[in-house]
């Protein structure tokens, strides 16, 4: 089968969409579809391809279409966006006219760009990840193309009750997957710190991700307070604004058992897991997206990683493991969440050992897989 990703989006990115969109295309590719990636042809601090900035074993056909790519200049983010969208979806457009009629599956997460694409033997399906709470009613249009692909169930059920009887598409659940592989033959946690060149005499605490609040980071920072002699918390990413404002925010409440390393290649990040007694996902339940429209695939990495994790118990997290897996810790509390952490760097063999059964069980191909299945032109 043809499959079109059309992605507006500065690609390869440092952020995890990037991640998403390169690993389900190399799935879709390792299934023997034909796959094209189409993407604005944006001004780029990453210099490397797609392949070797992810990691990937496969070169994904990308298409570069032009815009007008105003973003981060003299003009205000939120004028220059809507002007980049509006000329995106003008060369999508111009571009999909050229192409042939050929049966093709074409995903993007574009809601803007979504309902405008209209081919009788084209699947046009939108992919909906981190959603504001308004979301939904605000893009009734999206009902109507179609296929929907909700990365959980939370965001199907609600699709279909805002969206209620006048939609037409198909509405599937497929949430973000794994690749094990790449977790393969990583060394001890002391083997690990030593090639890191951290102190192996202390129990490591590893977050590795963006420093948005609604994640929980200023959570886990205060966490530190709560710790024992002997544990440290390392904080891995963030963007150059928010790895200041956690700079900051450490100075002012002397936060000593927090380091902080600037963002690190996703092809680097195993050997970080590896060195972690435990790794955390401090999310808050303050946020509406951190409690039902996340899905994060930081969660299934630690996994893959077999290391003890702990994670803030919402609905979003609840609805991909059980206790089993994880070690779940009441949201937005410093002392409990330390107390958690604390005790998984213990060990927690058998929630380390479920967990990679888990993580090994939801793989991209899976999931490309279903997609193509529940797919309304499959067959």
């Amino acid at each position: 089968m043809r499959i079109v990703y059309l992605m507006n989006v500065r690609f390869p990115t440092e952020k995890a969409h990037g991640y998403q969109i390169a690993k389900m295309c190399e799935a879709f590719i390792e299934l023997g579809h034909e796959v094209i990636l189409v993407a604005p042809n944006r001004r780029n601090p990453i210099t490397q391809d797609a392949k070797t900035y992810y990691g990937l074993r496969r070169e994904i056909p990308t298409v570069r279409l032009p815009v007008i790519d105003w973003i981060g200049s003299w003009l205000p983010d939120r004028l220059a966006f809507p002007i980049m969208e509006a000329t995106f979806v003008l060369s999508a457009k111009r571009w999909m006219k050229k192409q042939s009629n050929e049966k093709t599956l074409v995903v993007t997460r574009d809601q803007f760009l979504a309902p405008r694409i209209n081919h009788p033997n084209w699947t046009m399906a939108f992919e909906g990840h981190d959603m504001a709470p308004d979301f939904l009613a605000r893009h009734p249009e999206l009902g109507q193309v179609d296929m929907v692909i909700m990365t959980n169930a939370w965001k199907k059920e609600e699709a279909k009750r805002v969206w209620g009887e006048s939609r037409k598409a198909k509405i599937i659940s497929a949430p973000n997957a794994i690749d094990v592989s790449v977790f393969a033959g990583l060394p001890s946690i002391g083997e690990a710190k030593q090639r890191l060149g951290w102190d192996g005499s202390k129990k490591t605490i590893v977050y590795v991700g963006h420093f948005y609040a609604w994640k929980g980071v200023f959570v886990l920072a205060d966490s530190a307070k709560h710790l024992k002699e002997g544990y440290e918390i390392v904080m891995i990413g963030g963007t150059k604004e928010d790895f200041a404002k956690m700079q900051d925010y450490l100075a002012k409440n002397a936060s000593t058992q927090v380091r902080l390393i600037n963002h690190v290649p996703h092809t680097e990040v195993p050997n970080y897991l590896a060195a972690a007694d435990c790794l955390v996902i401090p999310n808050s339940g303050t946020s509406f997206q951190s409690q039902y429209t996340t899905s994060p695939i930081k969660i299934w990495e630690y996994l893959a990683a077999r290391r003890p994790v702990v994670a803030s118990d919402l609905p979003s997290l609840r609805e991909l493991l059980t206790d089993q897996e994880v070690r779940f810790v009441t949201p937005d509390e410093p002392r409990m969440l330390a107390e958690a952490m604390m005790e998984a760097c213990t060990g927690d063999q058998a929630r380390v050992e479920a967990g990679f059964a888990a993580a090994s069980a939801n793989d991209w191909k899976s999931r490309a897989n279903r997609i193509l299945f529940e797919s309304p032109h499959h067959g």
